[in-house]
């Protein structure tokens, strides 16, 4: 589901600040081990910039910022990202994925697909120490390893959506949904190569609250507009 998965690290960490255990005025520091590659800024941001979890959040949901993510994800812990979606584990990180996608780590790729859950985890700090691949290799629109990747169902994503809908955030980009006709719009979606989700909680003016969410995968290059101008309709049906 590509980015979509960043659903899941939102609600891990706003699990975290209703626990008192974070806060969403807490500060944390850009790192250079967890940048990654775009899309978003923060991975061009010097290291030791500080920002608070809220902006951070922000960054990761309504640009779809990738070391936002990361951030977020060793601040609240992997093991608590797993927790909200079990058959992701180990859960990657953004830089993760890459890495195992770069053809100079065919090796580690291998063991990774060979390997079980406690067999991946175990290696992935061997990642650590690896560069980040070359962004060129996925600016060509091909579609590399799509086995390294985030998986959920649309049931799965809209569970998560339901969960963090109400936070500010969540409206600040709106996706396909057009804010004028609806009372609220909370949006995320997920795109790359062979990739496309799209996942949106409406309410409409009477009231009615939907979460439409739909995903298309496939090893060819996708039409992205044609999928938005269907869910787009399937948006518009609703009322």
């Amino acid at each position: 589901v590509g980015s979509a998965f960043k659903l899941a690290v939102l609600d891990a960490l706003r699990k975290q600040i209703d626990a008192k255990r974070l806060s969403w005025t807490q500060i944390v520091t850009v790192k250079g081990p967890w940048k990654s590659l775009p899309s978003g800024v923060l991975q061009s941001w010097s290291d030791g910039t500080p920002l608070t979890l809220d902006s951070v959040a922000v960054l990761m949901i309504s640009q779809s910022d990738n070391t936002a993510a990361d951030l977020i994800l060793h601040t609240v812990g992997r093991n608590a990202v797993e927790a909200e979606s079990p058959r992701n584990t180990p859960f990657l990180t953004t830089r993760e994925a890459v890495q195992l996608k770069d053809p100079a780590n065919a090796s580690l790729l291998g063991k990774w697909r060979a390997g079980d859950a406690a067999t991946r985890t175990a290696f992935l700090p061997q990642l650590a120490s690896k560069p980040l691949p070359d962004v060129k290799l996925f600016q060509s629109g091909a579609v590399v390893d799509p086995d390294i990747e985030w998986f959920f169902s649309v049931r799965e994503l809209c569970t998560l959506m339901n969960r963090v809908a109400s936070l500010p955030l969540m409206s600040i980009n709106p996706g396909v949904a057009d804010p004028a006709q609806w009372t609220h719009v909370a949006y995320k979606g997920g795109s790359e190569p062979g990739v496309l989700n799209l996942t949106t909680q409406i309410v409409s003016k009477s009231g009615k609250t939907y979460c439409v969410s739909a995903t298309w995968n496939d090893a060819l290059t996708l039409d992205e507009k044609r999928f938005e101008l269907l869910y787009s309709l399937v948006l518009n049906s609703l009322e």
